[in-house]
């Protein structure tokens, strides 16, 4: 998609910047503490890789990706604005995480998706693998994908 950017962070500037998305997000849209919100994988290296989405030069999202065993990775912390979503950005930023670590040999991909959304990543070749539960207050259902 034009105008989109997908950036891998990797500096302490880039990294605040994602956290302040997630905190406009999770935190003051949604009503997640921060304390719950930011956890030990909030750092530069460590076992999660941050991307930054830049649309038309501005930072937009973010998502965190935590490596799990047996060549999986779990999608974590995925959020726009919200003057950004349904504009098909997250379709595209799903493509390019899946395609960044099929690349590095991860064959399967995880993540726990808001009850809500859920249609959004069945969608995207996502299929549900558990039942429902809370976390945060809110309802979350796991969901997973060969890749």
């Amino acid at each position: 998609m034009k105008d989109l950017e997908i950036i891998k962070v990797e500096d302490i500037d880039s990294l605040n910047i994602c956290l302040n998305i997630r905190e406009l997000v999770f935190t003051k849209e949604q009503g997640v503490s921060k304390d719950i919100e930011v956890d030990l994988y909030d750092s530069i290296n460590n076992d999660c890789i941050h991307f930054l989405i830049k649309y038309k030069n501005i930072s937009v999202g973010t998502i965190r990706c935590l490596y799990k065993e047996n060549n999986a990775v779990k999608l974590q912390r995925f959020c726009f604005l919200k003057e950004y979503r349904n504009l098909g950005l997250g379709r595209e930023v799903l493509k390019y995480i899946e395609d960044f670590y099929k690349d590095r040999g991860i064959k399967i991909i995880k993540l726990d998706s808001q009850y809500q959304v859920y249609k959004f990543y069945e969608k995207c070749g996502y299929i549900k693998d558990s039942d429902i539960f809370m976390e945060a207050g809110i309802k979350h259902i796991e969901m997973i994908k060969n890749i």
